[in-house]
């Protein structure tokens, strides 16, 4: 049976982020095609129990959604495609771009592969580490390096390391311990802000939930414990780091602030209410799956955290599910998808499927197409290995990766959005 799940997550290596299902109430609706894929792996593996393969996993993703590879489709786009160099490109995943996207539907026009476009956020790396331990990608550091969870077995968490993508070299940051006495251990989500690095692991104690939230220099050190939380203080949905502290919100709302050492845990000025989106922004509105789908409301404010400014979210009539970060909002119509500044401007529609967080304030990922919202080009994925996945931080993840061919993967490729120049 074990022998039957590891070659099963062998071949379907973005499975393992769904550890933690059980544990955590806070999905996305996103979230719904990672259990129908995992089903389908057991079955391949002779396994029927879809718990069994959930129960494998050790990180969990914030941000981000993974999915088997969909049927070709096309988008109705409008382009003003410019002449480029020759590139070429290190072999990479087939994706192709169809251009800008409108509120009025406009002609169909062939967009340019995305090895094209953004030739240097594209490059391939080891799906393993030194020791053979499967790298799980949490985000990128830079147009180059990019931060990675490294995993001794399906349903543990050994290492946080740094890849680096202009080298083609790893090193390590911390190993990343594990509280005895704590059953049910999971590392669910990490965050960092280029100098630190945090997560936080969930566990439970004597039937009572126990989140634990570590953190460690990113230049390399020991991993210390920066506090546990208990009972419903261990609803922790998202997490981030200031520079000396790790912060984090509960489903419940509030955002709260812990120093590195020393110091007791506080709730951030004028957080009531507030769910953490990246730090320092959080929004009155819940990501809460149960929430999100009962009550459809609006995010009615965008809050700096770090000095208190609170902008307003400017709702057309009829908007619903209206979610935002510092620029973009993302919500429905009916039933069709649209996104606007926090202003209100710049009101377009999409296609179903994009996640509720712009990425780096510029870029929408659905199950198979990354939207630029700067340029309006729309860049379709068709993966070699028949999955995609984004990286498993806290914040939207700024990286996209999966396998490059079919059956056991050794490599993945990765696209980091932050590699993308700013007028392409």
């Amino acid at each position: 049976m074990s022998g039957a799940l590891r070659d099963a997550a062998d071949r379907a290596p973005e499975l393992d982020l769904l550890a933690g299902v059980g544990a955590r109430r806070r999905r996305r609706t996103r979230r719904r095609a990672q259990l129908l894929a995992a089903a389908a792996v057991a079955a391949v593996a002779g396994v029927v129990s879809t718990s069994t393969v959930v129960a494998q996993g050790a990180f969990s993703s914030g941000g981000g959604e993974e999915t088997a590879a969909q049927p070709n489709t096309t988008a109705t786009t409008e382009a003003r495609p410019r002449p480029r160099k020759k590139v070429t490109p290190t072999p990479s995943p087939k994706v192709t771009v169809t251009a800008t996207m409108t509120a009025k539907p406009q002609a169909q026009i062939k967009g340019m592969p995305i090895a094209k476009l953004w030739p240097q956020a594209l490059f391939q790396m080891p799906a393993k580490n030194a020791d053979g331990w499967r790298y799980r990608p949490i985000t990128s550091l830079n147009a180059t390096e990019v931060l990675l969870a490294a995993e001794p077995s399906a349903d543990k968490a050994g290492k946080i390391e740094v890849y680096d993508a202009k080298t083609g070299k790893s090193r390590v940051v911390t190993e990343i311990p594990r509280t005895r006495g704590l059953k049910q251990y999971f590392t669910q989500t990490v965050s960092t802000d280029g100098t630190n690095v945090v997560w936080c692991s969930s566990a439970s104690k004597d039937g009572t939930t126990v989140a634990e939230l570590w953190w460690a220099p990113l230049s390399g050190g020991k991993a210390q414990l920066a506090v546990t939380l208990t009972g419903g203080g261990a609803a922790v949905e998202a997490i981030g780091v200031d520079g000396e502290s790790v912060v984090w919100s509960t489903r419940k709302g509030g955002v709260y602030r812990k120093p590195f050492t020393n110091g007791a845990p506080n709730r951030v000025p004028k957080s009531d209410g507030l769910h953490l989106i990246s730090w320092p922004w959080a929004g009155d509105a819940s990501t809460d799956d149960e929430e999100f789908e009962k009550f459809g409301y609006n995010q009615s404010k965008i809050v700096n955290l770090a000095d208190g400014t609170v902008t307003k979210v400017v709702t057309k009539d009829g908007m619903k599910d209206m979610r935002c970060g510092p620029v973009w909002c993302r919500g429905r119509q009916g039933t069709t998808s649209v996104v606007q500044r926090v202003d209100g401007t710049g009101v377009k529609k999409l296609p179903k499927g994009f996640g509720m967080y712009a990425i780096l304030d510029r870029f929408l990922r659905s199950a198979e197409n990354v939207y630029d919202l700067n340029t309006g080009r729309l860049a379709r994925i068709e993966t070699p290995g028949g999955w995609s996945s984004n990286g498993t931080s806290s914040e939207p993840s700024t990286i996209l990766y999966g396998g490059t061919t079919k059956g056991k993967v050794d490599r993945y490729w990765v696209l980091n959005l932050a590699a993308v120049p700013p007028a392409q």
